[in-house]
């Protein structure tokens, strides 16, 4: 009978391919068949390892080896072989070429051809078809399964069936007779063990109906789950009828007969797995099936030491046949759960316990599920794996998501979406009534695998499962349940057996993760003209402060959780207990601030809870309860609160409840969200506040971009640090405003005043507080460091003006002048002096004015003239003036830096500036997302000229915003740091520019329908264009540090993309892309430890430096910056105020002045041919040498070599760089101010 089945089976599939038009298959020797059907009578005793023939005749026995029908071999009739053998010897006969038949010219497609084509029209482009072929090649296991695989499963099925009776004893007897502990689910007052309790019903064991292989292994085959590991296989034992009775479906007792049954094979197994056999080595552990706890599962777990080529997991199940309980009596709207227990009746009353009942029918529903999915096999097309692919890409993708298996994450879920894909279903909510239904067919049975994941995902992402139900079962049929049984359930989605939800158990919070994810793949896939693959299916997505906005841990060990009998019994563990209990009060009281609330639980007293936040909402610092007319609502608002509530009058004369959030300075309105969750945690669950870990926005990270309150009190304007960057602001509006007015004391009238500056757009790596000029000059050098915003002025046009490079540079000066006479005249306390930069040259932009104003804000305005440019540019051009009148052009090794500085300083600074200063307004967290990643980047020293300009990392930061990727643009400054390091991690600079659309940011009509930012499609492709240029272009300089332009990052202003990063050399790339993986696997790791060490995250390692220059804190104006400050350099000093400083010049205020920065620019002066020196700009006392590796080595002595030399003991006359000597200089040089040099290489 079983061969019949094989055989009818194959000529299923024979006349299905057929159908389609696959007449051809090499010939299949009889062997093999043979061979094959004696596999299968090894297993065809009584009790079958697949489902019974009529269930399942149109299933092939997984156990067959399915290569022997891969191809048809059983469909290719005689007369086919023989046409086939004509059209070969008529291919193989010379002929001529006019008369050859057209018929082999023009074959047709064959059916994998077609799948190509097809799957590539899904797909959008051949290159995306041809990654998901490997990526589905690399992830699929043959159907058929491995011989040692064969023998293990058959030998656990052979055992489990061979097993004898055990007669029915009290409980406590028959668990003391099998040896092992029988972890009992549920409350401990319906436990069989507890004492004193009467126990009137025993356990005992039979023989199961039958062995079956179950879930998706079954009908599709297995799959790679990771290296070295394949998919799990599910077994499933069908326990008998006569070991229950009725009445066992109440109190647990069902489960309690169940994990007994399951536990004396589970020691049966433990005791083979010592013993010589199969068996041998495996392990024997418990599980939970889907995370629900009343239904464990025996998991085996072998690997090559049973002869397997990799590592399975064999999951046995335990299932009931669907008649021993009344379908009724399992309904969701039923109790079988008697909260009183001295109950003397049958009858059950109170509240229903749906999530008990539900538990029950899953165990009658593992053949109807695996019916399910062999028809969906039948229904898609099986020449291409269909189902079997979509399973793989759904596993891959929720992997790469962090959804957890029970949670989405798995085939079976995958399964029931695909049915609503290919069939369809019943919606609810027509009308806004949740009861009234309507059919909805499924988009039909010709998509491919791609093409079914993105209809599983539209239905996903669009489908609001609370408002509007999903039912795969009709509303009326005898063997399911009414469609309005359904409805008590928040959220419903129910299987085609129409008996249980398949949402039951869900928290709302994993029911909108799954979403979130599903319509953010949507939302990334709409740029058809970027490569996704990766993105999707590849990349990792998973990390807590990265996924989420606000990420915790929490410990609920000592949780004071509710102890109603009824909420234990639904929720049996402690974890989904508090999973329920928790997910329900945050979301209570985060409200809006939260788009949704995810709790996972972690282990057995603990739980993660990931907030993804609302930017609109989230930091706001007043709530507003029920006016103080509405007792109820009121009573309800204070018993959330507790003492936090109180009643306010606001300006409308209005009377409300109301929460107030206090906030000591404007960062700290992102802390509220982490506040509300410690508060209500502790208010209802008596949860300490040190038992909350959080990963996110904490005053650990807020402390890293802040100055510590000693130093900033001693030489800042008393509360200042509670209004943020608003004096800065305010400070550039009086000066404008100043500028404005004076137009008619100066020479030429002011056209345009222009900023330029981190500091007026948000993105400063500190706060600029305002300084208190009365009590600066008191306080220690060590804290003096005053910031200046850069501030573009513009003059009018005018004849006035010179057309000579050095004769403008000469105007400007006295443009100056005049400034700084009028200034004071209209501001008395301000402060003006003109401060010329070192070095530039004659022809150069070479001076600013450095203003100081009353309120203690700083600028430093520069003179814009629109005709320099041309000038500069005339010279270049041209080798000589026109006119014998003029006068000379200047050299043009002055000219190329001049012109270098002018369009930096002058044009695209100012246009930087006004693309991203938008940024703060459009998304809040922008600006200390960016801040966080600066002060990453100067800790790490390489913040700078000779590392990451500023620039960049503020467009790095304007692409996690405007492109997020895999997520929802970030809401916390944490989790737009943590993409940021995840994007630094993963970019290959090599191969790929980053493209930032900052100016598209601006248009209203360049973002696609999910709101994203895309960059303009031609620009990009000309971007493109420049990059593989100017790659190929370094190929032939590979040997001499190959990729000199290391990243291009792009924007609409510049495409060629190296405006930013022309000093980004192939080192320093290299140095950021391994710090960025470092912090993200130190996350990882401190997630999984359960604390996080913030500030390690930004405390560099030295090692890799040649050489390290130390110097003394107490002179660096900015060591209260340091990632480490050191309060004992200013604190000291603060006790006597009144005493004014040591320093010679202690009463004058010198902007900008930064000794250590000063100090490398003097070195990469001197010695920057040799060394490349990196400093912490913000308070570091440590500079990093690297000797440049094209200077290092003998090399043949001549005149101005650029670096100090000594010859080299040899026949010719070489010499080396003097290391020694370069570091004496340098100690020299620095004197006093360097500590020590220490030298590693």
């Amino acid at each position: 009978m079983r061969n019949m089945v094989a055989q009818h089976s194959l000529k299923r599939k024979a006349t299905l391919e057929n159908g389609s038009g696959n007449k051809r298959g090499p010939a299949v020797p009889q062997s093999s068949r043979a061979e094959n059907d004696n596999d299968l009578q090894e297993l065809g005793n009584e009790s079958s390892i697949s489902y019974d023939e009529e269930a399942m005749e149109p299933l092939e026995d997984p156990m067959i080896d399915q290569q022997v029908f891969s191809d048809d071999a059983g469909s290719v009739s005689d007369a086919d072989a023989h046409e086939e053998a004509s059209e070969s010897e008529e291919h193989d006969r010379p002929t001529a070429g006019p008369s050859r038949s057209s018929k082999n010219l023009y074959k047709a497609p064959t059916l994998s051809e077609m799948e190509a084509l097809r799957r590539a029209e899904e797909t959008g482009g051949t290159t995306f078809s041809l990654q998901l072929s490997e990526l589905l090649e690399a992830s699929l296991l043959p159907t058929a399964p491995h011989a040692a695989l064969k023998d293990l499963l058959t030998a656990i099925h052979s055992r489990i069936l061979g097993m004898p009776a055990i007669e029915s004893l009290h409980p406590a007897k028959a668990i003391k007779r099998i040896g092992i502990k029988v972890p009992f689910p549920g409350p401990a007052e319906f436990s069989p063990l507890k004492n004193g309790k009467e126990i009137k019903w025993t356990l005992g064991w039979a023989k199961p109906e039958e062995v079956v292989i179950g879930g998706s292994w079954s009908v599709v085959g297995g799959y790679k789950k990771e290296k070295g590991e394949m998919g799990g296989i599910d077994l499933v034992v069908a326990m008998p009828h006569g070991i229950f009775s009725p009445k066992d479906r109440l109190d647990y007792r069902y489960f309690h007969k169940r994990i007994f049954y399951l536990a004396v094979i589970f020691s049966e197994l433990q005791r083979l797995a010592t013993k010589e056999g199969e068996l041998k080595g495996v392990k024997i552990e418990w599980a939970t099936n889907m995370a629900d706890e009343r239904r464990p599962i025996v998991v085996v777990r072998a690997g090559k030491d049973q002869g397997l080529k990799s590592k399975v997991d064999i999951r046995i199940h335990a299932s009931i046949p669907s008649s021993l309980f009344p379908l009724s009596s399992l309904s969701p709207a039923k109790s079988l759960v008697r909260t009183a227990l001295f109950a003397t009746t049958d009858q059950t009353s109170g509240t229903p316990s749906p999530l008990y009942n539900t538990s029950i029918l899953h165990d009658t529903l593992h053949k109807p599920h695996l019916l399910h999915l062999h028809r969906l096999s039948q229904l898609l097309p099986s020449n291409a794996r269909t189902v079997d692919s979509f399973l793989a890409l759904w596993r891959i993708w929720a992997k790469r998501r962090g959804i957890r298996r029970e949670r989405g994450g798995s085939a079976w879920l995958a399964g029931m979406v695909l049915g609503w894909v290919i069939n369809g279903g019943w919606v609810g909510g027509v009308g806004g009534k949740r009861e009234q239904v309507k059919k909805v067919a499924g988009v039909g049975r010709s998509l491919g695998a791609w093409g079914a994941l993105r209809a599983a995902w539209e239905f996903l992402a669009h489908t609001d499962f609370k408002q509007t139900p999903i039912f795969l079962h009709p509303p009326s049929s005898p063997s399911s349940f009414e469609h309005s049984v359904f409805l008590t359930f928040s959220h419903v989605f129910t299987d085609p057996s129409g008996l249980v939800n398949i949402f039951a158990g869900w928290d709302e919070g994993e029911i909108d993760f799954l979403r979130y994810h599903a319509r953010e793949t949507l939302a990334m896939l709409e740029d058809e003209s970027g490569e996704r693959f990766a993105d999707v299916f590849l990349k990792e997505f998973d990390l807590g402060p990265a996924v989420f906005d606000e990420f915790f841990h929490i410990d609920i060990s000592s949780a004071r959780l509710p102890d109603d009998l009824y909420k234990r019994s639904e929720h049996p563990s402690v974890s989904s207990l508090a999973v329920t209990v928790f997910s329900s009060t945050l979301r209570q009281g985060l409200s809006n601030r939260v788009n949704f609330v995810h709790i996972c639980p972690i282990s057995d007293h603990s739980i993660s809870v990931g907030l993804l936040l609302d930017p609109s909402h989230a930091n706001r610092v007043l709530d507003i309860g029920p006016s103080s007319d509405k007792p109820l609502e009121g009573e309800a608002f204070r018993g959330l609160w507790g003492e936090k509530a109180e009643l306010r009058r606001f300006k409308d004369g209005s009377i409300a409840e109301s929460v107030v959030w206090d906030l000591s300075r404007p960062e700290d309105a992102a802390l509220i969200p982490s506040k509300i969750v410690r508060y209500l945690l502790e208010n209802h669950y008596s949860i300490p506040g040190d038992a909350v870990t959080s990963f996110s926005s904490s005053q650990s990270w807020l402390s890293l971009i802040q100055i510590p309150s000693s130093a900033r009190d001693a030489i800042t304007i008393k509360g200042s640090e509670k209004l943020g960057f608003r004096p800065m602001l305010s400070g550039y509006d009086s000066l404008y405003k100043v500028l404005k007015d004076i137009d008619h004391k100066l020479p030429l009238a002011v056209l345009n005043v222009q900023p330029s500056s981190p500091l007026l757009r948000y993105s400063s790596t500190f706060v600029p507080h305002p300084v208190d000029i009365h009590r600066f000059s008191a306080a220690p050098d060590c804290i003096k460091y005053i910031p200046s915003a850069d501030v573009i002025v513009q003059f009018e046009s005018s004849p006035k003006w010179p057309d000579d490079l050095a004769a403008v540079q000469k105007v400007k000066l006295a443009l100056f002048e005049k400034l700084a006479r009028i200034l004071p005249s209209r501001l008395p306390e301000i402060k003006a002096d003109i401060v010329f930069d070192a070095g530039a040259s004659e022809i150069e932009d070479q001076a600013s004015l450095a203003v100081m104003l009353p309120e203690g804000i700083s600028f430093r305005l520069r003179i814009y003239y629109e005709r320099e440019k041309t000038m500069l540019e005339r010279v270049l051009q041209e080798e000589k003036p026109l006119f014998a009148t003029s006068l000379p052009y200047p050299p043009r090794r002055l000219v190329v830096p001049a012109l270098a500085i002018h369009l930096e300083r002058f044009h695209y600074l100012p246009a930087h500036h006004s693309s991203l200063a938008p940024m703060h307004h459009r998304y809040p967290t922008y600006s200390s997302a960016c801040r966080l990643l600066k002060r990453w980047f100067a800790a790490h020293m390489l913040l700078g000229e000779s590392g990451v300009r500023e620039e960049i990392v503020e467009l790095i930061m304007a692409g996690v915003y405007l492109e997020p990727g895999r997520g929802k643009t970030p809401s916390s400054a944490v989790g737009g740091f943590m993409r940021a390091m995840e994007l630094l991690e993963c970019w290959d600079w090599r191969t790929e520019p980053l493209l930032i659309p900052i100016v598209s940011a601006s248009s209203p009509t360049s973002a696609s329908a999910s709101g994203r930012v895309r960059f303009p499609a031609e620009l990009k492709e000309e971007a493109l264009k420049l990059f593989e240029h100017l790659r190929a272009k370094e190929k032939g300089t590979e040997g001499n540090e190959g990729n000199v332009h290391a990243w291009v990052v792009c924007t609409e202003q510049d495409v060629e993309g190296m405006r930013w990063t022309k000093g980004i050399g192939k080192a320093v790339a290299v140095r950021v892309g391994a710090l960025a993986r470092a912090t993200v696997r130190a996350v990882k790791d401190s997630i999984e430890k359960g604390s996080l060490d913030v500030t390690a995250l930004f405390i560099t390692p030295l090692e890799h430096y040649d050489i390290i220059i130390h110097l003394s804190p107490k002179f660096l104006s900015t060591s209260a910056q340091s990632i480490l400050p050191d309060p004992s350099l200013w604190e000291p000093h603060l006790k006597y105020r009144n005493l004014t400083s040591s320093s010679e010049e202690s009463d004058g205020m010198r902007i900008d002045f930064d000794p250590a920065a000063l100090f490398v620019r003097d070195l990469k002066k001197i010695y920057g041919d040799s060394l490349m020196f990196f400093v912490d700009r913000h308070g570091g006392d440590a500079v990093g040498g690297v000797w440049n590796l094209a200077r290092d080595g003998a090399r043949g002595l001549k005149s101005f070599l650029g670096w100090n030399g000594m010859p080299v003991k040899s026949e010719a006359e070489l010499v080396e760089i003097n290391k020694e000597a370069i570091i004496g200089e340098i100690a020299r040089l620095g004197q006093d101010l360097v500590v020590r040099i220490e030298r590693r290489r």
